[in-house]
């Protein structure tokens, strides 16, 4: 079938995590089949691969020196992190099925969160660069967070299904285990030898910014700002963390005098008295040795993104905003 004039990408490599929580409760070889039909139906001749977690890689590498005019990668957000860390530095973009249980990098580049929906998005998306997060040498594409989430969730199965399901229960957990857990002594140190200090119980590290808008998932500010913000937490009791919560939740977490904000492009993250600590990063729960470096890489990974379409939305410059300059309780001006 030819192309139709709307179809911008007619070749795709579409690479699909059968082991992925929510294409195995589809049925794998469904979401295959219905992927090719509707590439097909839209002028493009799709490659579908279903792959096992341990053949992603490769079959990403395979795809990006091949002769594809793009790869799209369909599973969780721990797939696409994996793609994001294959593409960068290379020309081929990278597009997203939203197949996971949050789907936050889907959500980032303003796919439709119905896969079927997405597929058609995707042979017409926009291409831009983004923005990725360096974590001792790997990739990452949405948020590093470290504290008692990740403690919390580290051994347990992970729960696939409905996201709001998945909020609720990673909420309520949150709320009943947060306040108990021991805090960590975080030390974040730039280049210059300069240190912000906080005792804190969670911190989140997300890629460019947050805007303030009403909702249970953040929506990204940017794909290309230049910089990463940390939001580290200094509440006490659960009672502050619930606070805080609610104020996210409505959008005004930045009036929220028990959060530290930072903008930067650097730093080295300490913690007190541990060398390995639970972080996860982008979906993915691991231990991490400590200390380890973050760094934005900038524009380091073509995508294809619905959200390039919408108005262009302010961002902060982070200039000088190392972390002497740009630490802030949040409500105060940076």
């Amino acid at each position: 079938m030819p192309a139709s004039d709307s179809c911008r990408w007619t070749r795709p490599v579409v690479i699909l995590n059968r082991e992925s929580g929510t294409i195995s409760s589809l049925g794998p070889e469904h979401v295959a089949t219905r992927l090719r039909e509707i590439f097909a139906e839209l002028g493009a001749e799709a490659d579908v691969r279903l792959v096992r977690g341990a053949e992603i890689e490769p079959t990403l590498v395979e795809a990006r020196d091949g002769d594809a005019d793009a790869v799209i990668i369909g599973g969780g957000d721990g797939s696409v992190a994996t793609a994001a860390s294959v593409l960068a530095g290379h020309e081929k973009p990278l597009g997203i099925l939203p197949l996971g249980t949050f789907n936050l990098a889907a959500r980032d580049v303003g796919m439709n969160l119905d896969w079927e929906e997405a597929a058609r998005q995707l042979t017409q998306a926009p291409e831009g660069a983004m923005d990725l997060l360096d974590v001792d040498g790997s990739m990452f594409f949405c948020v590093v967070v470290l504290g008692f989430y990740p403690a919390l969730v580290l051994g347990k199965p992970e729960y696939h299904g409905n996201w709001l399901v998945k909020a609720w229960r990673t909420a309520t957990a949150s709320i009943k285990s947060a306040a108990t857990f021991p805090p960590l002594d975080l030390v974040l140190k730039d280049d210059d030898g300069r240190e912000v200090r906080r005792r804190t119980r969670i911190a989140l590290m997300a890629n460019n910014d947050y805007e303030d808008l009403f909702g249970i998932i953040p929506r990204r500010r940017s794909l290309d700002a230049g910089y990463f913000t940390v939001y580290v937490s200094t509440h006490r009791s659960r009672w502050g963390l619930l606070k805080s919560s609610l104020a996210w939740l409505m959008g005004r977490w930045k009036e929220d005098k028990e959060l530290t904000v930072i903008h930067t492009t650097e730093l080295e993250v300490q913690v007190k008295r541990k060398s390995r600590i639970p972080v996860m990063r982008d979906g993915e729960i691991d231990k991490l040795r400590v200390p380890f470096r973050i760094r934005i890489r900038p524009k380091a990974l073509r995508v294809l993104a619905p959200r390039l379409a919408e108005p262009v939305t302010e961002s902060v410059d982070p200039g000088n905003n190392q972390p002497e300059h740009a630490t802030h309780e949040a409500g105060a001006p940076v």
